[in-house]
């Protein structure tokens, strides 16, 4: 009897706990900048805080704000410069207030340029004029100025704030402050604040290793040979099928944050095949995940699920009450290497609908739940009906003809969990998510998966109408813009 799909997550989610427990490789560092699409093997704390000193954030005068507060037009203030400050360079002590003359003094101070020090008994200088707002004077335009005591001047005719265009140290980020929680994926926006505390390397999980078999006599692989520049195509009257399933699987994996292998192209109705492949990986202990694609359903070319008995493997489901992807089959393998490790085996149903819809309904959250990470968030939108006009069935009819509205191909039995590829697009600021399904929902046709965008996931036990809610997912890692 197939196994309902949330009892499925549920044997996921347990054996993947078990999995993640029998690891021998817990952590791995990498340099930041390659850990990009890897998880977070514990949180990433800051050594330390930034910015580490007060600066400015803007080309200015540094200067004490208290002294701007009656500035006007009419009763404008007028400071002495007594140096400049740039980046890198060791920050001198505060100038007096006023100097010698009675004249109000400033620095000039660059962006990322660090503020005066203040001594025990002064006022510290606590804002930066930015630089449009003062306008540079003469000698004779200041009253009472010493011209021995310098002869640069600007004038303000409006307050300065406290703390204006400066950047207090620790402001952005603290010692000690969680940037990243163990478990999360490391995206590029990372990278910004943990190289910016220092941060060279970062411990993260490490890359499940996937090891992908097709199957099938029609199946024919693609010979690319890089260095001559050709494709060659090995077609014959009995291989006439291009491998669609192994390449997909292939890309899937990595831009879920694996490292997958492919491991050769198997005949349907050689099972001595498969079990010598299991035989010689599980031997070698490369490989926590093992997946197949075709020969999973029950019958005389199904012989998956024979091999993997035969082996001592422990079935922990087959069948499930999906569609597309009823077949798909997930036991454990031990392993015969010296450290006697674990591997999770995936038989996958061969056509590439079904493959696409167990990768990501069944693999993707059982990768999440091994590296503890949280399942992908499901997006609600209004299922939309598809318009058509008769022409659609009858190429012949009068283009003019009424139009029918129509759901498209069948929701799915109610005893069954749905998925339909679709394409989601968002209006009104994002707020209000439309979703229509494709067209054609062939388990065997790759066409609409040039539009498509997201998952509709058809829950078992509802009826499905149009205008009713219903969970959408990304097809894959990336969401598209047109989601937001």
């Amino acid at each position: 009897m197939a196994m309902q799909y949330q009892a499925a997550l549920q044997e996921l989610h347990k054996v993947a706990y078990d999995m993640s427990k029998r690891r021998t490789r817990t952590e791995e560092l990498v340099r930041v900048e390659d850990s990009v699409g890897r998880t977070a093997a514990k949180d990433i704390l800051s050594p330390e805080s930034t910015p580490p000193f007060d600066t400015a954030a803007a080309n200015g005068f540094a200067m004490i704000s208290s002294a701007t507060i009656n500035a006007s037009p009419t009763n404008p203030v007028y400071f002495r410069v007594v140096g400049t400050i740039m980046p890198g360079d060791k920050p001198p002590r505060s100038p007096p207030c006023r100097g010698p003359d009675g004249v109000l003094q400033c620095m000039e101070i660059m962006v990322g340029a660090r503020f005066p020090e203040a001594t025990e008994h002064m006022t510290h200088m606590d804002t930066c004029a930015w630089v449009t707002d003062v306008r540079e004077v003469s000698l004779s335009e200041v009253p009472k100025a010493d011209p021995q005591l310098g002869s640069r001047f600007i004038m303000l005719t409006k307050p300065v704030t406290h703390n204006a265009n400066r950047r207090r140290a620790g402001a952005d980020i603290g010692k000690g402050d969680r940037l990243i929680r163990a478990g999360k994926k490391i995206r590029s926006s990372h990278v910004l604040p943990l190289a910016s505390v220092g941060i060279k390397e970062v411990a993260v999980g490490p890359l499940l290793r996937v090891g992908v078999w097709s199957t099938g006599r029609e199946i024919v692989r693609t010979d690319v040979n890089r260095a001559e520049g050709t494709i060659a195509f090995k077609k014959t009257e009995t291989r006439y099928t291009h491998d669609a399933d192994g390449p997909y699987l292939m890309a899937a994996f990595k831009e879920y944050g694996a490292e997958p292998t492919f491991l050769g192209l198997l005949a349907d109705d050689e099972p001595a095949k498969l079990e010598e492949a299991l035989r010689e990986t599980m031997a070698t202990d490369k490989f926590d995940i093992l997946v197949t694609t075709g020969a999973a359903t029950p019958g005389r070319s199904g012989f998956v699920r024979p091999v993997i008995e035969k082996l001592g493997g422990e079935i922990h489901f087959h069948e499930v009450a999906m569609r597309p992807g009823a077949a798909a089959m997930f036991a454990s393998l031990e392993s015969n290497a010296p450290n006697n490790g674990l591997a999770s085996f995936f038989g996958l149903p061969g056509d590439p609908c079904a493959t696409a819809a167990c990768f990501r309904f069944l693999i993707v959250p059982y990768l999440q739940f091994v590296r503890g990470e949280k399942l992908d968030e499901l997006f609600l939108a209004t299922l939309e009906l598809r318009v058509s006009t008769r022409q659609d069935s009858d190429p012949n009819m009068d283009a003019g003809a009424p139009v029918e509205a129509s759901m498209g191909n069948d929701c799915g039995p109610l005893c069954l969990d749905c998925f339909r590829h679709g394409r989601l697009t968002a209006s009104e600021g994002g707020r209000h998510k439309v979703v229509r399904m494709s067209k054609d929902q062939s388990p065997s046709k790759t066409y609409p998966f040039i539009d498509a965008n997201c998952w509709i996931h058809l829950p078992h036990g509802q009826e499905i109408v149009a205008g009713a809610m219903v969970p959408c997912v990304s097809l894959s890692a990336c969401r598209e813009e047109e989601w937001q």
